[in-house]
């Protein structure tokens, strides 16, 4: 006790301000990090369609051809449909991607040429080509979503 009081004046303090600052440092990274989805796990497919859900609610509001971003909307819609362990029709991602299909086909084409998507012919129905992401469009897409912080909505 006649230690901590003797002490506890002058070195205790200097010791506690020393390491302060860095628990400080270290805490606040530990709150970011946890904040941040880590890969498929903590993204879901309903969180993915809710994204896709909000992008189309916007053209109740604006014109729809000022938010017009099909690369983007074709990967979300190829995520959503790999969380939820589906496959899209080139014609359904041609729909969710709210252009025109001329327009969302020269995209699907580019995601091809990028190796971000690819083409499936269905084993069923040889009139009918699936699309997927690569794994190079999944991992893509994983590390995207590992930086947006939790409770974040993008539109």
């Amino acid at each position: 006790m006649t230690y901590q009081t003797r002490h506890g004046d002058h070195l205790l303090p200097r010791q506690r301000d020393s390491i302060r600052e860095p628990l400080l440092s270290a805490l606040r990274a530990v709150d970011q990090l946890a904040s941040v989805p880590i890969g498929r796990g903590e993204v879901g497919e309903a969180h993915v369609r809710s994204i896709l859900g909000a992008r189309r609610s916007r053209e109740r509001f604006f014109d729809a051809e000022l938010f017009a971003d099909p690369a983007w909307d074709i990967l979300l819609e190829l995520y959503a449909a790999e969380l939820g362990q589906q496959y899209l029709s080139v014609t359904s991602v041609c729909i969710g991607a709210a252009v025109p299909s001329t327009t969302a086909l020269r995209w699907i084409g580019l995601l091809e040429k990028k190796r971000l998507i690819q083409r499936r012919a269905d084993a069923l129905d040889g009139r009918r080509v699936f699309l997927m992401l690569t794994e190079a469009g999944k991992d893509v897409m994983d590390r995207f979503f590992r930086t947006v912080p939790a409770g974040v909505t993008l539109i």
